[in-house]
């Protein structure tokens, strides 16, 4: 047997302000706009990164349906909104001055805060909390190309761990020097997931150390903890 759930239905008052809501203060995609009738619309939005999950905002269309906009659960909290970066979603939320329910908690299970929509549906803002299972490693060992320029490819590599310890996804980062070959490093690396790596790949302070082409990559592989 292979199920899955594809769409859950949202109540909303009105097509094009859920979907101006959904999509400019929450940041989801429109998927689908689709006028079946005169009254009624297949209107389909999703999270960005969501492949699969999305919703259908199905503007109600009696008095019945209009007294569950806002309440399709009772006021439990209806919604779980997955996120990478709890602080960057967050911050859109306070800019948008969307209603704050409950702040932010440090949980077992991730960061997570309760927010209210512009319908009073409840959601939970998560970050969920990284396990070994998801986490990246990657080893590098690194051959200087002119011997009499260690001194300054151990600044650059300092410089480059020191940025790179600072980005969110990553867990660690060191650098080590060869006791037997001072020409030679080794970087252990470790990030929140392989996306976070990939990140980390094309930033800024990765393409200026490239760019000063002080080094040889003899070798790269990714690992994981046994």
């Amino acid at each position: 047997m292979n199920q899955k759930l594809k769409h859950i239905s949202l109540v909303v008052r009105d097509y094009d302000e859920a979907i101006d809501y959904y999509v400019n203060t929450l940041q989801f995609k429109l998927i689908e706009d689709t006028r079946l009738s005169e009254t009624k619309r297949w209107v389909i939005v999703k999270p960005n990164g969501q492949s699969e999950f999305s919703l259908l905002l199905a503007k109600a269309s009696n008095e019945t349906q209009a007294t569950r906009i806002g309440n399709q659960t009772g006021g439990r909290v209806f919604l779980f909104l997955h996120t990478d970066n709890f602080e960057r979603d967050f911050e859109n939320l306070l800019q948008h001055n969307v209603k704050i329910v409950r702040e932010r908690s440090d949980e077992p299970y991730g960061i997570v805060a309760v927010f209210e929509d512009m319908y009073g549906n409840l959601w939970d803002l998560i970050e969920p909390k990284t396990t070994t299972s998801t986490l990246f490693y990657f080893t590098a060992t690194l051959k200087v190309k002119d011997p009499s320029r260690i001194d300054q490819v151990i600044k650059a590599l300092l410089e480059l761990q020191t940025a790179t310890r600072k980005e969110r996804g990553n867990i660690s980062y060191e650098v080590q020097q060869s006791n037997d070959d001072p020409s030679t490093f080794i970087v252990w690396e470790c990030f929140k997931d392989e996306a976070a790596f990939e990140e980390h790949s094309t930033s800024a302070h990765i393409q200026a150390f490239r760019a000063k082409a002080l080094v040889d990559i003899v070798s790269g592989i990714s690992t994981k903890k046994i």
